[in-house]
C-alpha cells in the first residue's frame, strides 16, 4: 500500500484539529518502515526558511458615508423649508427654516440646552457658541465659558447680518450645534410639518468603511491601525482604523448570537472610492504572530501516530522521513521547533 500524505489546511479550526487530535493516524503498509527512500522526480518540494510568521485575516465591510444621525430643533412653529439630500452643513449653514425664519448649525459637541444671554451661568456651550463666532468673524476676543459683553454684542450683530433685530440674547433652538461638517442623506420631515428635534438625517461628508468583527478579531484593529480595503473592481486601497465600539450581541437569520465589534475606518485615498456609495467591500488585516522562526508549507507535514508529525527531506535525491514538533500555524506556513531540520532544506510537499 503506498504511503499517504496528510495535507493540513492553514486555518483557525483546523490549526485546532492539529494540536489537539490525536485520531490522524497515517496507516502505512510494512514497507513504510523504512526511514528514507527514493523521491519520485515528481514530487513537489519547498525550502525551509527562516520567516516571520504573518496571519492574514479578511472581513467584509460596508463603503458609504459612515452611521447617519438625526438632528432638528427646539423651536415651535411650522417648518417652511429644508436643505435638500446631499446639502453640506457647516458652520452657519442655514439647515432649515420655522415660521420663515432661519436655523443654523455650528460645530459643537455640546447640545443647545438653554437660551444664551446676559447673566446666564458659565459654560461650555458658551465656548464653542465663542468659537464659531470667531469662525465667523464677529467674535474677536478669546473664547471662555462666559457670556460676556463681547459675546453679547458678536451675537446682536450675527443676528443682525442674518434678518433678525439686533438682540444680545439668542434662543434656545436656533442654532443646532452639530460634532462637525456634515451633509444631508434624507429629510425626516417636510415642508409644512410641525418643527421637532427629528427634521434631517445627515452623515459625515468622506466616505468610511464601517465593518463588524468578532470580538477575538478585535486586537487585530486597535485605533490608528492600517489595513487594507479591497474595492469591487478590484483595487486594493489603504485606511486606518478611526473607531472602535463596545462589543454589542448580534443574531444572524439562522438565530445564532453571537458578539460582534463594529470598527469604522477612514480611507487615505479618497479619490480612490469616488464612484462607490453603499458597497461591499473587503477589509484585509495582518499581525506577526512569530518572527524569525523555522518554517514549512503546512502542505509538507505528514501525521504519524499519536498525534505526532513528520516531514520528508531530501538528502541526496532520497526522501527521509523527519519527525518535527510544531509551533505556531499563520496562513499556509507552521513553525518548527523542533527536529532535524535546517535553513535551506527541501521538504516534499503535498498536492
Amino acid at each position: 500500500m503506498p504511503r499517504k500524505r496528510i495535507v493540513i489546511a492553514a486555518t483557525a479550526a483546523v490549526v485546532a484539529i492539529a494540536l489537539g487530535v490525536a485520531g490522524f493516524v497515517l496507516m502505512n503498509d510494512a514497507n513504510t518502515d523504512e526511514s528514507a527512500m527514493t523521491a519520485s522526480p515528481a514530487a513537489e518540494t519547498a525550502t525551509v526558511t527562516k520567516t516571520d510568521l504573518v496571519e492574514r485575516v479578511e472581513t467584509k465591510g460596508t463603503l458609504n458615508h459612515g452611521k447617519p444621525a438625526t438632528y432638528g430643533t427646539q423651536l415651535t412653529g411650522t417648518i417652511t423649508s429644508l436643505a435638500a439630500p446631499g446639502s453640506k452643513l457647516s458652520v452657519g449653514t442655514e439647515m432649515m427654516r420655522v415660521n420663515e425664519r432661519p436655523v443654523f448649525t455650528m460645530h459643537g459637541e455640546v447640545p443647545a440646552w438653554r437660551n444664551f444671554e446676559e447673566g446666564m451661568a458659565d459654560g461650555r456651550d458658551v465656548m464653542q457658541l465663542e468659537q464659531n463666532l470667531q469662525a465667523l468673524g464677529y467674535f474677536e476676543d478669546e473664547p471662555d465659558e462666559r457670556y460676556g459683553w463681547a459675546t453679547a454684542s458678536a451675537v446682536a450683530e450675527w443676528q443682525k447680518d442674518n434678518g433678525f433685530e439686533w438682540s444680545t440674547t439668542l434662543e434656545i433652538g436656533r442654532v443646532v450645534f452639530i460634532p462637525g461638517d456634515v451633509q444631508v442623506s434624507a429629510q425626516q420631515a417636510k415642508v409644512g410639518d410641525a418643527a421637532s428635534t427629528s427634521v434631517l438625517e445627515v452623515t459625515g461628508t468622506s466616505k468610511v468603511v464601517t465593518t463588524e468583527v468578532p470580538s477575538s478579531m478585535r486586537s487585530l484593529l486597535p485605533v490608528g491601525a492600517k489595513v487594507d480595503v479591497k474595492l469591487p473592481d478590484g483595487i486594493t486601497t489603504q485606511a486606518v482604523v478611526e473607531s472602535v465600539d463596545p462589543p454589542v450581541e448580534k443574531e444572524d437569520k439562522s438565530g445564532q448570537k453571537s458578539v460582534k465589534v463594529p470598527v469604522q475606518l477612514s480611507l487615505t485615498d479618497a479619490a480612490a472610492a469616488e464612484a462607490y456609495a453603499d458597497v461591499t467591500v473587503n477589509v484585509v488585516t495582518t499581525r506577526t504572530i512569530a518572527t524569525g522562526v523555522l518554517a514549512v508549507p503546512v502542505r509538507a507535514l505528514l501525521a504519524e501516530p499519536g498525534g505526532k508529525y513528520a516531514v520528508e527531506v531530501i538528502k541526496n535525491g532520497a526522501a527521509t522521513r523527519v519527525p518535527v514538533e510544531l509551533g505556531s500555524f499563520a496562513d499556509d506556513l507552521v513553525e518548527i521547533t523542533s527536529g532535524d531540520l535546517n535553513e535551506g532544506d527541501k521538504v516534499v510537499v503535498g498536492e
